[in-house]
């Protein structure tokens, strides 16, 4: 066995199973990431390794759908990524999302992986720090200046890939500086970062 296929072996992502409250944006922007993984570890596995589906579902149904639909879609799932954005939907709703996925007690992990309050934060993040929420439209009016941005666009995982570490460093410490604020309360902030470090480890 080759040395490279020997570290590939002994470093395979877990089955990832990612859900997206949107059915557009998100999901193409994380298949960029699930279709470098599963094509990097293809012959090593039986299947993908990560399994992306956009639901169109709110805040309060979203864990409730992932909890019964990975055992139809993805069943080998080990861990769940909750993606999702604060928009207009309840505080409590919101908060909750997180509390009920963090108190999940069985053998898959729920993570979540939500912007306060779009995913246009986390996109706007590659390019510039963001101390203010400026709002979705004024977020579309800085990426469309800065790198074309639509959110129709098919390659939105091309459009970022090679500014991604500097986002995650400036999504970090945007997160942090709330200390122990509830997630409603952190805005703008956004905890993506936190998924696409753990799918960029097996880039």
């Amino acid at each position: 066995m080759y040395k490279k296929e020997k570290e590939l072996l002994d470093d395979l992502p877990p089955y990832m199973y990612i859900v997206s409250e949107g059915t557009k944006t998100e999901p193409k922007y994380i298949k960029g990431f699930a279709d470098a993984i599963n094509s990097k570890y293809y012959e090593f596995s039986s299947g993908p390794r990560v399994f992306v589906r956009g639901t169109g579902r709110n805040t309060k149904g979203l864990l409730r759908f992932a909890h019964t639909q990975v055992e139809r879609d993805f069943p080998q799932a080990e861990v769940v990524w909750l993606m999702y954005d604060k928009d207009d939907f309840p505080l409590d709703n919101f908060d909750n999302t997180q509390y009920s996925a963090e108190k999940r007690k069985e053998n898959r992990q729920y993570r979540v992986a939500w912007s306060n309050e779009c995913i246009e934060l986390w996109f706007v993040l590659h390019f510039q720090e963001l101390a203010v929420n400026n709002g979705r439209e004024q977020y579309q009016q800085i990426l469309k200046q800065k790198c074309g941005y639509e959110k129709t666009l098919k390659n939105l995982y091309d459009l970022f890939k090679d500014k991604t570490d500097i986002a995650i460093q400036r999504a970090r410490r945007q997160y942090e500086s709330y200390n122990d604020e509830p997630p409603s309360k952190r805005c703008p902030a956004t905890r993506v970062y936190g998924s696409v470090e753990k799918l960029k480890k097996y880039l």
